[in-house]
């Protein structure tokens, strides 16, 4: 793995100096190494998380493959790979985040710290839902992202999610109930409020109220107008 390779070069590099400058070679190199090292633990992923809510699905994308690369631990490489789906997700590949998730084992969720396990639930559920799932599928979706805000996810897109599964499973007046809590309990990205309207536009059309779903593909397209052209 690239962060344990990384972890060897860097002490063969202070090694390599101390031997070619003496005591002040390898003090310099090692920090040298050491600031390498706070960068990959901790900027690289404040730089992904900031791209993403951007909206800079691109940059964050990339950002958060470095982040995998070049993680230390299991557990951040898995965080890492569970963003990465995210990102995907966000950028409508929905295919593409499913595979992404359903590749981290369940030795790596075990591994990971509790907030990766819900964000993997969440994504999961997510992913599943825009993939067409009903039945039997929605139902497991459902207790998925039931169980990642048990784990304590407390994020807008969550709470999304919730709302996607019960309108899979033709519960419709109480998906519509969660997709309006969602819009009351947090100002959202305008991506995420242009998807909760085109749904609550599937959920009124779902009741037969034409007109409610007509102002709510309006409202999309006024809150994210290239995303819903």
């Amino acid at each position: 793995m690239l962060g344990l390779a990384l972890l060897v070069a860097a002490a063969a590099a202070v090694v390599a100096a101390g031997v070619a400058l003496g005591v002040g070679g390898a003090v310099l190199a090692a920090m040298t190494a050491t600031a390498l090292g706070l960068l990959a633990r901790a900027w690289l992923p404040r730089l992904a998380r900031g791209a993403f809510a951007r909206g800079a699905l691109g940059r964050a994308g990339r950002l958060y493959r470095l982040c995998a690369l070049v993680a230390w631990s299991g557990a951040r490489r898995t965080a890492a790979r569970v963003s990465v789906a995210a990102v995907l997700l966000a950028g409508g590949h929905h295919e593409g985040g499913a595979a992404a998730l359903d590749a981290i084992t369940d030795d790596d969720l075990a591994r990971a710290e509790a907030g990766t396990r819900a964000g993997w639930l969440n994504n999961r559920a997510y992913a599943a839902l825009r993939l067409g799932a009903t039945g039997a599928a929605a139902s497991q979706a459902l207790d998925q992202v039931r169980a990642a805000i048990a784990l304590g996810l407390d994020a807008p897109a969550v709470l999304h999610t919730e709302g996607l599964a019960l309108l899979a499973l033709g519960r419709a007046t109480d998906a519509i109930a969660v997709f309006e809590r969602l819009w009351q309990q947090a100002e959202l990205r305008p991506p995420l409020e242009a998807e909760r309207c085109l749904d609550l536009a599937r959920a009124w059309a779902a009741l037969g109220e034409d007109a409610y779903a007509a102002d709510y593909r309006q409202r999309a397209r006024r809150a994210a107008p290239d995303l819903t052209a």
